[in-house]
């Protein structure tokens, strides 16, 4: 009983936030809480119910060409690769990102600070990357700083990736984060700050999140890890918000479930981090990551926007054809 008066309160709290921010932009904290339990309280069906209703409403840009980094890929291309993320919760591309742009992604992070999480005992809080001294355990660079960068605007304009986010958001995307970090082996343990425990992700109503593998990525080396299928709900023994250690993930699903996703420098990966999922701790060496969200909407985690001082011109032309896709960037 009294957990049923606590979901009708947050759906009602839902609806209240959900309507001011259609208003002023703005998702008031109580409703971003009401929609993290009403996600998982339904089993995922409260987000999938709404999402249906967004794409009616937001319906997809008319994208001609989807030729890009992740190949060039035709209608049926793009209705087979969504259908692989809503059935396992990811997808890894055959394609991948090639060498300049790695090299060139990987010299703007040892020249570009990130803020250090966990902050050292002894040091700053944001500091440069050295791969031969690292200090903690991430190293997280800043969107205000990567979206300046023309490489990474590129990549954000290119069709391919624009024309996967909308064939599995079923309604325009918007960009709502670009991230890139270093994770490092200096610790042995799994850390819940830097999401080495398994949980599932609600910073929007449906999104879709690009990973890119900067170095080559073995089962030693941070994988990302997935429970295949789990974006389609959970068994109710780990039916919450929060942490999950692996010892209840391993009870809750069979063996052939848990995934540890591997690849060469340059893999591309899309995935539906509404599932279960973790970074694997490093047990040696040092990865780095490149990503990308596309949602269905802002409503969630409020986010900043963004000044773009010098657009490059892949950027400007995307931003003219999809508006919705680019609304956080404002273009000089």
């Amino acid at each position: 009983m009294m957990e049923s008066v606590k979901i009708a309160a947050a759906s009602l709290a839902f609806w209240v936030g959900y309507y001011w921010y259609k208003l002023f932009d703005k998702t008031p904290w109580y409703s971003y809480l009401s929609l993290r339990k009403l996600f998982y309280t339904s089993n995922t069906q409260f987000n999938k119910r709404l999402s249906d209703r967004i794409a009616k409403q937001n319906p997809v840009y008319p994208i001609t060409s989807a030729n890009g980094v992740l190949g060039n890929l035709s209608q049926g291309d793009l209705a087979s690769i969504s259908q692989r993320i809503q059935q396992d919760g990811y997808y890894v591309f055959p394609t991948f990102l090639d060498d300049a742009t790695i090299a060139y992604l990987t010299e703007l992070s040892f020249r570009t600070k990130a803020k250090l999480i966990p902050k050292p005992a002894q040091g700053n809080a944001e500091d440069f990357f050295k791969r031969d001294e690292p200090q903690t355990i991430k190293y997280q660079y800043f969107e205000k700083d990567l979206v300046q960068d023309a490489v990474i605007q590129k990549l954000i304009a290119d069709p391919s990736i624009l024309a996967v986010s909308q064939a599995f958001l079923k309604s325009k995307p918007v960009l709502d984060l670009i991230s890139m970090w270093w994770s490092t082996a200096v610790s042995s343990q799994a850390s819940s700050e830097v999401a080495q425990l398994y949980h599932w992700d609600m910073e929007r109503i449906k999104f879709l999140k690009f990973f890119f593998y900067l170095t080559d990525v073995d089962t030693n080396t941070g994988p990302h890890c997935y429970v295949k299928g789990s974006n389609n709900g959970f068994p109710e023994a780990v039916r919450r918000d929060g942490r999950i250690q692996d010892e209840e993930i391993s009870k809750a699903y069979p063996a052939d479930k848990l995934v540890e996703i591997t690849g060469k420098r340059g893999a591309i990966l899309a995935v539906d981090t509404s599932g279960f999922h973790k970074g694997k701790n490093l047990s040696r060496a040092d990865r780095l990551l490149l990503q990308f969200e596309f949602a269905n909407s802002l409503f969630g985690i409020n986010t900043e926007s963004f000044e773009i001082a010098n657009p490059s011109p892949e950027f400007k032309k995307a931003s003219t054809a999809y508006p919705f896709v680019f609304q956080r960037y404002l273009l000089k």
